[in-house]
């Protein structure tokens, strides 16, 4: 597993890393935008107004809380989730470089990927509300969020790498081959995805990391597959 984030990382540089990047921090950014108005837009139709203001005033910060806590924790997986979208550009970039050698992927449609980040997006954010009120406890929270989040995307970075080369039922058998190693990556993902700035890149270097892993797991004809 260190091997294959050593890797990734290392080809950080590349183009089509920096490209996919940028296209998928913008939509996040987007899709936040949305939600913060659509969040004080029912806040203020929907929410009564009290003969209190002191009420009225802590309502409306609970409720700002609430959406920068969520906000916190929700981010970094939006914007693992959207990667999806453009993972077949890190993928073929990882595989050019380091396994040329080994039978090349089968495009994904645009559709079937769009439908995946869709799916893993919903199931994200559906997820993490429901152990929303948990992430207000401290130590509890942080592992909530590891365990869950670790699981989650794990799971699903393999999926997408993997179905590249794989029907579903193939896919399904080499995730659960070594589901501990692709558990505790996702873990680590999901660590690196609460520090500031780092977490950024995180995706990335997941996706990358988690190609490597798969390789590594069917075995490849590279002198660059990891121990």
């Amino acid at each position: 597993m260190y091997s294959a984030i050593t890797l990734a990382i290392g080809q950080l540089g590349d183009p089509a890393f920096r490209s996919v990047m940028l296209k998928a921090l913008a939509l996040t950014v987007g899709i936040f935008f949305l939600l913060g108005i659509g969040a004080t837009t029912v806040f203020s139709s929907y929410v009564p107004n009290f003969q209190w203001e002191w009420v009225n005033t802590a309502l409306s910060a609970l409720t700002g809380l609430g959406f920068v806590v969520g906000g916190f924790f929700l981010f970094p997986l939006v914007i693992s989730a959207l990667i999806g979208l453009f993972l077949d550009d890190i993928s073929d970039a990882v595989e050019g470089k380091h396994y040329p050698n080994d039978e090349k992927a089968h495009d994904v449609p645009i559709m079937s990927s769009i439908w995946d980040a869709v799916k893993f997006l919903t199931v994200i954010i559906v997820c993490n509300i429901i152990v929303l009120p948990l992430y207000f406890i401290p130590v509890i929270n942080l592992f909530v969020y590891y365990i869950l989040n670790g699981y989650l995307i794990s799971r699903e970075y393999f999926q997408m790498v993997a179905i590249r080369h794989h029907d579903v039922d193939d896919v399904t058998r080499l995730r659960k081959s070594k589901s501990a190693e692709s558990f505790i990556m996702g873990v680590v993902i999901a660590f690196c995805l609460t520090i500031p700035i780092v977490n950024l890149i995180t995706p990335i270097i997941a996706t990358a990391a988690m190609v490597h892993l798969y390789k590594k797991r069917v075995g490849s004809k590279s002198v660059s597959l990891v121990p």
